[in-house]
């Protein structure tokens, strides 16, 4: 997993962290403390289509903020712009999760994706837990659809880190 400290310098809502632990494909990190910690737990895709696309950084990740009540929110970043149009969903099995994005809010976070029902989050992280992959697919502001692919080996171990680290109030 390359350039995950940077990674997070420039993620929203996010301070940056080094990683406090490596569970399969998935690391953790936490920082900050009292009603400012933030936890989270990170995967980069093992395979993107398509190849010849030019991206910047890509990854998943599951946060905490327990002094803000967020727990189980998941993120993706896509490195590049989405279209304004872009419907991005992530799959696991015959399961999918629809995202809204950056790009829909104009908050300035144009290569990021949140899920699109507060409910999701739950039953996301749940799936991922019992999954192998998880696929996401979106559509840049080019209008290149892309498909990355996350190995879900290590997520139930980086989720009970995740749980411990930053517990619910």
């Amino acid at each position: 997993m390359v350039g995950f400290l940077g990674l997070f310098a420039a993620s929203p809502g996010m301070a940056a962290a080094a990683p406090v632990g490596e569970y399969g494909d998935w690391r953790m990190f936490v920082s900050g403390s009292g009603q400012a910690k933030n936890c989270y737990i990170a995967g980069e895709p093992k395979r993107s289509t398509p190849e010849n696309a030019r991206r910047g950084d890509i990854f998943l990740i599951v946060s905490h903020r327990p002094g803000q009540g967020v727990r189980n929110e998941v993120s993706v970043r896509v490195g590049y712009p989405f279209s304004a149009t872009s419907k991005p969903f992530a799959r696991i099995g015959s399961d999918n999760y629809a995202f809204f994005t950056g790009a829909q809010v104009e908050n300035g976070a144009d290569e990021w994706a949140w899920l699109e029902k507060l409910d999701d989050q739950a039953r996301l992280v749940t799936a991922m837990k019992r999954g192998n992959e998880l696929v996401f697919k979106g559509t840049s502001a080019r209008g290149t659809l892309t498909t990355d692919s996350y190995s879900l080996k290590g997520v139930t171990a980086a989720m009970k880190a995740l749980d411990a680290a930053c517990p619910a109030p």
